[in-house]
């Protein structure tokens, strides 16, 4: 038998790994650190009907993208709900969060940071 049959894994209580989670994000912000996230199914394909396009995981390369609103971005992903851009194949706008993907279909009505329209193009994109 191998290590991992033998050994009962513990889950990690509710609030416990909200804790976790809060804190990853609170020092990601502090030292700044790139945005990057994996999504598991259902959450790996875009929230729009009928699209099915498929985002498994995104770096999203801020640090090529537009200086003047790298922090904006930044705090929007680490503080904040995500950031949202148009989903590749319907064109539609996406929020893009720590925990999954949502319609958007007016991101400035609802205050949210935007990025430019070529995202896309300097994310990587799994």
């Amino acid at each position: 038998m191998n290590q991992m049959s033998e050994t009962a894994i513990a889950k990690v209580p509710l609030h416990e790994a909200e804790q976790r989670i809060s804190e990853h994000r609170r020092i990601g912000f502090e030292r700044k650190a790139m945005p990057h996230v994996v999504y598991h199914p259902p959450w790996d394909l875009c929230p729009w009907p009928g699209c099915g396009f498929k985002i498994a995981g995104i770096d999203f390369q801020l640090e090529t993208s537009d200086a003047a609103n790298y922090s904006s971005q930044l705090a929007a992903w680490w503080q904040g709900t995500g950031l949202v851009d148009r989903c590749p194949a319907c064109q539609q706008y996406v929020l893009f969060g720590f925990n999954g993907k949502r319609c958007v279909t007016d991101p400035t009505a609802d205050g949210l940071v935007v990025l430019p329209d070529d995202w896309h193009q300097r994310a990587y994109i799994l």
